[in-house]
Order: structure tokens, then sequence, then C-alpha cells
């Protein structure tokens, strides 16, 4: 009885540092905070009316159910968090396959470049354009404010690239962990 139950030790210790080193290594393939926009060549977020919407740079569409950046063409659900939580990535990829957003279908988690696209990371909780309409955005310092990206790590197909919306970090993680889900429509 000692012997099977050192026996189920040392498997719980290797299977323990198995799963440890497969999250520091997903942790630590990327970890980049892209620079701030060049305020000469970014169209203003904060210029329109009060809820965000009808800026120069963003306009709420889809009876304000989603919002065109007029610098990308990317139009992104004005809700952050429609999944109402986290959601792994393969869960979070069909989530965005299944979406109808004011009468639209073909939604998708944006790319990691996508992403990128809609920061501001001089701004913090979140890193997002001042004056921005959207709403719902996890923001905490926390595990929950990180959103998937549909780019899979290059070293690593287990993997995909999350932006940690809080500051704006792009790092990488195993796709069965879960995290927020924000659709977008248009572009790739």
């Amino acid at each position: 009885m000692k012997k099977q139950k050192k026996s189920i030790l040392v498997l719980a210790m290797i299977l323990f540092t198995i799963l440890f080193f497969l999250s520091v290594n997903a942790l630590g393939g990327e970890d980049y905070v892209p620079p701030p926009p060049d305020k000469n060549k970014t169209l203003l977020a904060n210029d329109g009316g009060p809820d965000g919407c009808n800026s120069s740079r963003f306009k709420c569409v889809m009876g304000g159910e989603a919002v065109l950046d007029k610098q990308t063409g990317l139009t992104w659900a004005r809700n952050a968090d429609l999944a109402g939580g986290t959601k792994p990535w393969q869960e979070a990829v069909k989530f965005c396959q299944d979406l109808e957003i004011g009468n639209r279908k073909g939604w998708r988690l944006p790319t990691k470049e996508e992403m990128i696209t809609i920061l501001d990371t001089s701004q913090s909780d979140p890193a997002l354009p001042d004056g921005h309409p959207f709403e719902n955005v996890k923001s905490a310092a926390s595990a929950e404010s990180g959103y998937w990206t549909g780019t899979t790590y290059e070293d690593n197909s287990n993997s995909a690239y999350y932006i940690f919306i809080h500051y704006g970090r792009m790092i990488d993680e195993l796709k069965l962990f879960d995290l927020c889900i924000w659709p977008v429509l248009g572009g790739n």
C-alpha cells in the first residue's frame, strides 16, 4: 500500500512538472507591448458624442451593437463581453462563428495584428483610445482581462496570442485556458 501511494505521488509530481513547464513555455514565448499610436497619424476617438460613437475614428453601427473603426475598416462588437465570461480558444472560435450581431454573421476572433490596431498603450485600464465607444471591456489587472486572438503561436500550435487589455501587452497562452472574446468582422 505504501509503495502504491509513493508511486501515485511520484506520478503526480511528474505530471505537475510537465504542466508547469508547458505553462511557462507558453507564457515565455512572446511578451510584447506595442508602442503607443502616432497621434499625428491616428484618428481621434474622443471628438464624438458622450457615448464615444460618431467620432473621427469610431462610428456605432448595426443599431449600436457594433463599432466601425474608420481607421482600419474593421467592425468590432461594441460589447466586449458578449460571451458573458471566458472560454478556451477553440470554444471562442466557435462562439464567433455562430454569432449574429445586427443581422450579420461572419464574426471571428481578430488576428494579433488587428487587435494591436485597436490599442492605445499610452492608456491603461483599458489600453484603448480615450473616448472609445466600447462597453463591458474586461480590463482589471487580472486573468479575466485577456482577449484571445485568432493567431496561433508560431513556435507551439497548442498556444495562441492574446492581448492583456489592461496594459495592451501581447502574450501567448495555451489554447486550453479560458480567456475573453471580442469578435470582429471584416479584414482577412
